[in-house]
């Protein structure tokens, strides 16, 4: 028995003899990973109840709320310093025609029915007003405008073209050559233009007469007597 218990204590020691070197790194390693463990171990156990100081902390910054002063009186509305002025309505001035002159009517205007001319010998429309009176019988504008044109011709003898406004033109023939405007000329209604006289021969068999004429802005003739006076028609 005794024999048999040192054999195995021969071979213990032979065993360690043998592996004493790794052994040996075995009980470091041990060590070292003990000693990692318990130095984490404390380290975290220390920084758990520090607070991270990049972390900002809210303070209370605000002060004590002041006591209330009670409401403001409201301020009283100033008087206005004058009244609006209101705007003026736009009036449209009407056109209203005065007679070109004074005489006898010895032709309407007629632009549906065909009219005799003695003269001519021949069958037209006639489209204007004829006013018969003695040579030298004043002509005056209808309404205000600027004169167009002044020309003369063996038919119509010395003509005067007036513009109005809303593009009407007023045409005056068969008047004297003294007449009293030029062209680019502005001129009033009522204003004396020229004189009648004998100077077309177009309608020469009505004698001395006005031939007036009015057209649109379209140059079309139109019936001048929707544009005169109630009591001149």
């Amino acid at each position: 028995m005794e024999k048999s218990k040192k054999v195995k204590n021969a071979k213990f020691a032979a065993f360690i003899k043998k592996n004493l070197y790794l052994i040996l790194m075995i009980v470091c390693v041990i060590a070292i990973a003990t000693m990692v463990a318990v130095t984490y171990a404390t380290k975290q156990h220390s920084t758990d109840g520090v607070v991270d100081a990049s972390v900002d902390v809210p303070t209370d910054t605000s002060s004590e709320p002041s006591e209330p002063t009670g409401p403001s009186e409201p301020s009283e509305p100033s008087e206005p310093t004058g009244t609006p002025e209101e705007a003026e309505p736009t009036v449209t001035e009407e056109i209203v025609f005065c007679m070109p002159a004074e005489g006898e009517v010895v032709g309407v205007f007629s632009n549906d029915t065909l009219v005799y001319n003695a003269t001519l010998n021949q069958w037209s429309t006639h489209e204007a007003y004829d006013l018969a009176a003695e040579v030298g019988t004043e002509v005056k504008c209808v309404f205000d405008g600027t004169v167009k044109s002044v020309t003369s011709s063996v038919l119509r003898g010395t003509e005067v073209v007036i513009e109005h406004k809303d593009g009407l033109t007023s045409v005056y023939s068969l008047l004297g050559s003294d007449v009293t405007v030029s062209a680019g000329q502005a001129v009033k209604k009522g204003d004396v233009i020229g004189c009648i006289a004998e100077s077309g021969t177009f309608e020469k068999h009505k004698g001395p007469h006005l031939h007036f004429e009015l057209r649109d802005a379209n140059g079309e003739k139109i019936d001048p007597m929707q544009y005169f006076e109630v009591g001149n028609k």
